[in-house]
């Protein structure tokens, strides 16, 4: 009887720590899904970044893009753009809604122009692209707010 006992007990203790380890290993129902790599017009992006996972998640990534774009008001809260345009010397790179607030591209070396609009507000930053990845904070005033 005692070695029934004890093959009970030890069981219920390994059942129970299958399951603590199937629980930690399991994708949170309620997580968002990882970053995904699209492309338009054979340019490569990452575009999200709405929760710290997600933000982590791309940040991940990072090395494998030349250029990353953030996007925030004045307080520091994150914001997502309504529309960014990428843009070089042949014209219109790039056009994508609602992005951010963080947005990673995949641009050959050169130079380009981002139009930004947040709230109905436009605007323009020049932005030179290399080999070694470029961080560009954009910044709109807490007025921009939509």
């Amino acid at each position: 009887m005692k070695a029934i006992a004890r093959f009970v007990a030890s069981s219920s203790a390994a059942l129970i720590l299958v399951g603590a380890a199937l629980a930690q290993s399991a994708p949170d129902a309620g997580a968002p899904p990882p970053p995904r790599v699209r492309t338009a017009n054979g340019i490569e992006y990452i575009n999200g970044g709405a929760g710290e996972e997600s933000r982590a998640a791309i940040d991940a990534q990072r090395a494998a893009f030349p250029l990353r774009l953030v996007f925030s008001v004045t307080s520091g809260a994150y914001a997502v753009a309504d529309h960014v345009d990428v843009s070089n010397g042949s014209g219109k790179v790039l056009g994508i809604d609602n992005a951010g607030p963080m947005l990673l591209l995949k641009l050959p070396p050169g130079t380009y122009t981002v139009d930004a609009t947040y709230g109905g507000k436009s605007e323009r930053r020049t932005v030179r692209v290399g080999r070694d990845p470029t961080t560009v904070n954009w910044r709109w005033s807490e007025q921009a707010k939509p």
